[in-house]
């Protein structure tokens, strides 16, 4: 069989460009791999991912919010959705003290921004690296060092991150991965497959809701929050069918030990969050110092991150 990597060895391709496409444009890195995804990558929301595609069926989430109205706007105002958000390292869930929702990462201009395409074994692979600074003149300061990879021919992208206490403060850093998935990869019926113990949620469960099940849409359905708990594997698996493949989130169990989910199946909402984090996002333990987070001393470094993937069907 063939390779990608092939196609230019042979000159059967006269560019590796024509197989691992990189478009910069309006503030957008635009990613697409043959055999593999296409993907937005986005500078000015810290490197996280927008609009996802695998062939020619959407990935990723897209929220009902038409433009970012720009700040001084609420995080829920200016979220536009997109395949991956970063919260925190400020906060995580609902505000907290001068903290807003969801923290600063999401919504802060990346540094450094530099892209690369390089042969590794029989793949081309792009790699768009860059720093999401959080920092402050007398308060903490925290780097984060991101590299976002993705390859041709394997349907998958991963986002690593080197989390650095740069500062001469311990500091409480709470991340949050909020992975979003959306229709049609999102159906009725679609299940995510977690192997945890047990859940427990946030507000009252509505009736014939689960916290792993997506229903039917309708109008006025409410968000379920969850967290679950005893999680193992630090994997979640949106289950396909026979016309869809499993979409598989993993990521770094160590750094990352929690896992919650949020299930908002709502008409012209419709979206599945696949959030793991560090810290709790409701409970009592945000009452906790750092609001139950851990501390990274000054000088310390933390590695971590997720990978989505689109896994079975070909």
């Amino acid at each position: 069989m063939t390779t990608w990597g092939e196609l230019t060895d042979d000159g059967r391709v006269s560019q590796p460009e024509a197989l691992a496409s990189v478009d910069v444009r309006g503030g957008v890195i635009a990613v697409r791999l043959a055999g593999g995804l296409a993907f937005d990558v986005l500078p000015d929301r810290g490197l996280d991912l927008g609009a996802t595609w695998w062939g020619s069926t959407p990935v990723a989430w897209r929220s009902p919010n038409p433009a970012d109205p720009g700040p001084g706007r609420d995080w829920e105002s200016r979220f536009l959705g997109g395949l991956l958000a970063t919260c925190g390292p400020d906060n995580i869930g609902e505000p907290r003290g001068s903290s807003g929702q969801h923290g600063t990462h999401h919504l802060t201009p990346a540094v450094d921004v530099r892209w690369s395409r390089e042969r590794v074994a029989d793949t081309w692979q792009v790699r768009v690296t860059g720093t999401v600074a959080h920092t402050s003149l007398g308060g903490p300061r925290i780097l984060v060092e991101r590299s976002v990879v993705a390859s041709t021919g394997t349907s998958a992208v991963e986002v690593s991150d080197v989390v650095r206490n740069v500062g001469d403060q311990p500091v409480g850093v709470p991340l949050l991965y909020h992975v979003n998935l959306g229709a049609p990869f999102l159906r009725p019926g679609a299940r995510l497959d977690v192997d945890a113990d047990e859940w427990a949620v946030r507000e009252p469960l509505p009736a014939d809701r689960h916290p792993l099940v997506t229903p039917e849409p309708a109008p006025g359905l409410a968000p379920v929050v969850a967290e679950h708990l005893g999680v193992r594997g630090a994997r979640a698996t949106l289950v396909g069918d026979e016309q869809f493949p499993d979409l598989v989130v993993t990521w770094t169990g160590d750094t990352l030990p929690r896992l919650c989910t949020w299930s908002w199946p709502a008409s012209n909402a419709y979206v599945l969050g696949v959030e793991p984090t560090n810290a709790p996002l409701f409970g009592p333990e945000r009452d906790l110092p750092h609001a139950g987070a851990p501390v990274l001393e000054p000088g310390a470094t933390w590695r971590t991150g997720v990978r989505i993937a689109v896994e079975g069907l070909t």
